[in-house]
């Protein structure tokens, strides 16, 4: 199955092992999909309409309403079941690493400042999560968070069972996945 992805090149593999783990976190080779990086939204959901049926989309929803957003990307699409084939990152993939705030403390350790961290444990609801991490670890030995440099050991290293829990979004993902393995 393919899923195309909004976000660059280097997020490839690192994705695919993540959602890999999440699905299937005794066997994750067992679970048969590839993620297409698409780099924009935009670029994502075109992709995604002219894919192979049983092609799946994960963007972000960086704000939007998720049953608006959903409708816009069927209408612009034209697939069937675009609604139900669409799937969101909210706000974006930096929730993801709130949701297992140890992993995340851990990977940066040395001089990370927790106070700019949302206390919010609902994750999804959190505005500019990326803006925290990046405030967070302005002083840290690994530097200031950047997603092309930091988000690929993070994507290996947060648990996603962690983020299933704190997710909504990324929980309806994994019970779609796991009921197409």
């Amino acid at each position: 199955m393919d899923i195309y992805l909004e976000g660059g090149n280097h997020l490839r593999n690192p994705m695919k092992g993540f959602l890999r783990r999440a699905v299937n976190p005794n066997y994750p080779q067992s679970v048969v999909l590839d993620v297409v990086p698409c780099r924009s939204r935009d670029r994502a959901i075109s992709r995604f309409g002219k894919a192979q049926p049983g092609s799946l989309l994960l963007i972000d929803s960086e704000g939007e309403d998720i049953a608006t957003l959903s409708s816009r990307v069927a209408e612009r699409t034209r697939v069937a079941d675009a609604a139900g084939r669409a799937f969101f990152m909210v706000q974006c993939m930096e929730a993801w690493f709130l949701a297992d705030r140890q992993a995340l403390i851990g990977y940066f350790s040395d001089g990370i400042n927790e106070n700019p961290l949302s206390r919010n444990y609902n994750v999804e609801q959190i505005a500019e999560p990326d803006d925290g991490i990046r405030n967070a670890t302005r002083r840290c030995r690994k530097g200031q968070y950047n997603k092309t440099t930091h988000a690929v050991d993070l994507l290996a290293m947060i648990n996603p069972q962690a983020v299933y829990d704190a997710c909504p979004n990324f929980r309806s993902l994994i019970d779609f996945l796991r009921g197409s393995a």
